[in-house]
């Protein structure tokens, strides 16, 4: 089949947005799932729950900076066809056991085997882009997994409903259908499947390196929202069910919200420039964050928790976009930067579930919300202090 390279670029770009809309509706589903599968199974209370569900993202974090100077030297839809069988045994070998050790290990696996996903698919579909044209492709991707997250947050609780295991058979099925459309698009289309390494493209292309500063008050922003994501995601539930005393689809539809926000912002963000290159943006992001997790620790019912995820939806969607572009613009080397962007999350996710486990064990959410938002506050201060002692070196 002879394709015009534009016809091709065009097949990849929905080829990796489906995909992508796939994979992360069934990593929600499984990370949801997991928080109350852990509590029925194996009886784990918060602090455990919060413990359990930081070991995908730290073996994540860890494999992602062992594997970085290796990925490179591979075509990129070969790891993530790796990546997903091995996300696929993983969720298999988890839901199989009774066993808590067996079960940690389970969730370590998936965590290395996803290091092969997400800066794949990042630096594969950035590639060659930069201005408009990287801020159109990063926020196509950006609205496809973040509908995926919306979408899987009531799905998987209309499943939890039925059984714990019950969605991550579902996964299953749906890993195993994503990597079915990487095999089958690689086969039929030679473009797809002529895609390089990043090292020979780069020794072909002989590029230059033209990043921005900016990319790091983004990635200080990426991890403190991040934190605040993983807290939403994996403690809210539980509060949901302990003091609010809402079902598990009501928690679902109250996360659905923020999907949806995050989604709808992405789409806006994709035709708007005027937040590139502008660091007050960046902090600006971070203070209403702050800000509003102030507010809400102030919340005791589900309708103004429907507004705080809300407004987060859009927060979230703004700094992770930032993070994005600004690490991706002028580099060579995306498919590094990606992993900082995915390492520095992965920081963020394990602070909120660990961190946020032990104070929501030990105090209470509305004191969680409290430690979030002035570390939040305490964060950004340090960013601000640096960019006026750097511009005034500069001057």
């Amino acid at each position: 089949m002879h394709l015009s390279p534009k016809k091709t670029d065009t097949i990849q770009f929905w080829v990796l947005n489906v995909a992508s809309f796939l994979a992360q509706l069934t990593i929600a589903m499984v990370n949801l799932a997991l928080v109350y599968h852990l509590r029925r199974v194996f009886a784990l209370g918060a602090d455990g729950i919060g413990l359990a569900a930081s070991i995908g993202p730290a073996t994540y974090l860890v494999f992602c900076i062992l594997l970085a100077p290796y990925t490179i030297h591979y075509r990129p839809r070969h790891l993530v066809q790796l990546s997903l069988a091995g996300m696929g045994f993983s969720v298999f070998l988890f839901v199989s056991t009774h066993t808590l050790v067996v079960a940690y290990i389970a969730l370590a696996l998936y965590g290395a085997f996803m290091s092969l996903l997400w800066p794949q698919i990042e630096g594969w579909f950035s590639r060659g882009k930069e201005g408009a044209g990287l801020n159109r492709v990063a926020n196509a991707f950006n609205f496809s997994w973040s509908f995926g997250v919306g979408v899987s947050s009531y799905i998987a609780g209309l499943l939890v409903e039925l059984s714990t295991t019950m969605p991550f058979y579902v996964s299953l099925l749906l890993f195993a259908v994503v990597y079915l459309i990487i095999f089958i698009s690689s086969a039929l289309v030679p473009g797809i499947r002529a895609v390089q390494s990043e090292h020979s493209d780069n020794k072909a292309n002989a590029k230059v390196d033209q990043s921005t500063p900016l990319r790091f008050y983004a990635w200080a922003g990426i991890i403190a929202l991040y934190s605040g994501m993983s807290v939403i995601l994996t403690i809210f539930p539980l509060y949901a069910q302990d003091e609010l005393g809402i079902s598990e689809s009501q928690t679902g539809l109250l996360l659905l919200i923020r999907g949806v926000a995050t989604c709808l912002s992405f789409l806006a963000l994709g035709r708007l420039e005027f937040w590139h290159f502008k660091k007050r943006y960046i902090f600006l992001v971070q203070i209403l964050f702050a800000l509003f997790c102030l507010l809400a620790a102030g919340f005791s019912s589900p309708i103004p928790y429907a507004f705080f995820f809300l407004v987060f939806g859009f927060l979230f969607a703004f700094a992770y976009d930032q993070s994005m572009f600004h690490g991706a613009s002028g580099s060579i080397n995306r498919s590094h930067r990606m992993i900082i962007h995915e390492v520095l999350l992965t920081i963020g996710t394990i602070l909120g579930a660990v961190g946020g486990g032990y104070i929501y064990e030990k105090l209470s959410f509305s004191r969680l919300l409290l430690v979030v938002a002035s570390s939040a506050l305490v964060l950004v201060s340090i960013e601000m202090a640096i960019a006026c002692v750097w511009r005034r070196r500069k001057q």
